[in-house]
């Protein structure tokens, strides 16, 4: 089902060989989860400031995100907890068989996938991830709502092929596990995936361009995250105001 792709920085992804989706950006997988994801949410300041950087991971695909959290988090204080959710356990046995990593992401990737394999055979066996296999809806509705997630990675595949990971009652149960100074991060620049995550009380800001995709999406419970174009400012307060919702309420 999967065909591994060296994207332009080195590193590796998998291309579903159904719908043809890659589990990362070909202009670089690792790429990608250092500048849309670690980056954005901050993981590294948020390392500075607590003992424990509580990560909710949506898409576990080759676990290049959860690696690259571990490294965000290298040379501080802080250790990670994460969930990871992932659909398909296969993607997981494929992306283990890749070798010839780059140098830079070689040990966090031997890392990630370590603690994976041993999630797989013996659940809740490294203490500091807790991987769910199958549907991440019935997944997220099992996740207790405190402790809140302090950063969110929302990478499944796109909403024309996995669109129940983003539909609107979904996203809403992703925000009320949100801590307030979380910040949730995703590819998609959705008109229909931002108006969810408005609609589930979060304010919604405009994520990073990375690679060859003009921008992505960030979102949470604070003020501070770079603005939309005030267009797709205005058309969220609409559309949210006709449903009777405010953005960021």
């Amino acid at each position: 089902m999967w065909t591994p792709f060296r994207t332009d920085d080195g590193s590796w992804t998998l291309v579903h060989s159904g719908h043809g989706e890659a589990c990362h950006s070909l202009a670089g997988a690792w790429q990608q989860a250092r500048e849309r994801y670690a980056g954005p949410c901050r993981l590294a300041e948020l390392a500075r400031e607590r003992d424990v950087v509580r990560l909710l991971d949506i898409g576990t695909g080759l676990g290049l995100n959860l690696a690259c959290a571990l490294a965000a988090l290298d040379g501080t204080p802080a250790r990670l907890e994460a969930a990871s959710f992932e659909l398909d356990p296969t993607v997981l046995r494929a992306a283990f068989e890749l070798r010839d990593w780059p140098a830079e992401v070689a040990p966090w990737i031997a890392r990630a996938h370590d603690a994976l394999a041993r999630e797989l055979q013996s659940p809740g066996s490294t203490g500091w991830l807790r991987l769910e296999l199958g549907d991440a809806r019935e997944h997220l509705l099992r996740t207790p709502r405190l402790p809140p997630f302090d950063a969110v990675f929302l990478d499944p595949f796109s909403p024309g092929v996995e669109g129940e990971l983003w539909a609107p009652e979904f996203v809403a149960e992703i925000a009320a596990r949100m801590a307030p100074h979380a910040v949730l991060s995703t590819y998609s620049a959705s008109f229909k995936v931002r108006l969810a995550l408005a609609a589930a009380g979060l304010e919604v800001g405009k994520g990073p361009r990375v690679g060859r995709k003009a921008e992505g999406t960030l979102a949470g419970k604070r003020s501070d995250l770079p603005p939309l174009d005030p267009r797709t400012t205005r058309r969220l307060s609409s559309r949210c105001q006709r449903g009777g919702l405010r953005p960021g309420a």
